[in-house]
């Protein structure tokens, strides 16, 4: 099987096929149109140099999306061999990830590229629905009569995994410290105060207290590359305002990451490894809260990772001010 990049004398042929298989050259996949034959492309050929595959995609600063993809034969290595390709295509961009969206009907598709190493990151529900809206034309239902109405988002991390993760000493406080101060600075600079406010971590008694009292009881973990602290991750029991469940539960109480490594999945990492430890301990429920004020960014990252949101709780601060809360959990 050979893949190359499309050229001109392509063009007909990726038009016959995308309108056979898509219904038009313009699809609609999450929030975006596009006419696909206008896209990056990647031909399959077999041994007699037929066209037998078509990979479109769009290089973004996100990473490599998979537009579409089509084999003209099922079970033949023809969907593998392209998707291998965009894989080098986006390693040699540097891309951190490389992701697509389906249907949530499309279940040979998400056999296809679950089994390929790519995970499900998020549900958007109502997705195809509105896409209707632009598209009449999409059918109310797809594959085994299912109703269409919602997408899914999997993604294959490209991340070098050089990462590891650790329990923490008394040693690590300082630069675990110096990263939530890091964090601070980066969502200030943003104008996003609301979270973690202005004021450094490493001169707050309370902050310095509380990571003193982590160490020894073996609830910080850290995340190190070449012996440098770029993330850590707290887990144990729930503050005291957060809701009771009534069975065993492991819950993190602070995770936060370099800011000049984003695109390293570390968060991800962190929270993997609190899974890991919560399975290993026979845990079944995995918990957390986070800043759920301004455009709940924080809760959105959350839900990617797997979490459900549960309840919502309000902290009034020292200042007066209330500071808006989210509880989300994960079943493991």
């Amino acid at each position: 099987m050979l893949v190359r990049a499309v050229v001109g004398t392509d063009l007909p042929w990726l038009q016959e096929l995308l309108v056979n298989s898509w219904g038009a050259v313009h699809v609609i996949t999450g929030e975006n149109g596009r006419d696909a034959d206008r896209l990056p492309a990647l031909v399959a050929e077999d041994a007699t140099g037929e066209r037998v595959g078509l990979l479109t995609y769009e290089l973004a600063a996100t990473g490599l999306e998979i537009v579409t993809l089509d084999a003209v034969r099922p079970h033949a290595g023809i969907g593998t061999a392209l998707l291998d390709a965009a894989r080098a295509v986006a390693a040699d961009a540097g891309c951190t990830r490389l992701w697509l969206i389906t249907t949530s009907d499309n279940l040979e598709a998400l056999r296809f590229y679950q089994r390929r190493g790519m995970r499900i990151r998020d549900v958007r529900p109502g997705a195809v629905q509105r896409a209707r809206l632009r598209k009449p034309r999409i059918a109310e239902a797809g594959e085994f009569g299912i109703a269409l109405r919602d997408e899914l988002e999997l993604e294959l991390s490209l991340a070098t995994p050089d990462a590891c993760v650790r329990p923490g000493t008394l040693a690590d406080v300082k630069p675990v410290l110096g990263l939530l101060d890091g964090a601070t600075r980066w969502l200030a600079g943003r104008g996003r105060t609301g979270q973690w406010g202005t004021g450094p971590h490493s001169t707050n008694p309370r902050r310095l207290t509380a990571m003193m009292r982590w160490v020894p009881q073996g609830h910080l973990h850290v995340a190190e590359i070449g012996g440098a602290v770029v993330g850590a991750i707290v887990v144990g029991e729930a503050p005291e305002n957060i809701p009771v469940v009534y069975e065993p539960e492991l819950y993190v109480n602070l995770l936060v990451t370099d800011r000049a490594r984003q695109g390293r999945r570390l968060g991800t990492l962190l929270l993997d490894h609190a899974r890991v430890l919560a399975v290993r301990r026979g845990i079944g429920l995995l918990r957390v809260d986070c800043y759920a004020g301004d455009d709940r960014a924080l809760v959105d990252w959350y839900r990617r990772q797997g979490f459900t949101p549960t309840e919502t709780f309000t902290v009034r601060l020292t200042t007066g001010v209330d500071w808006p809360g989210q509880v989300l959990e994960q079943r493991l």
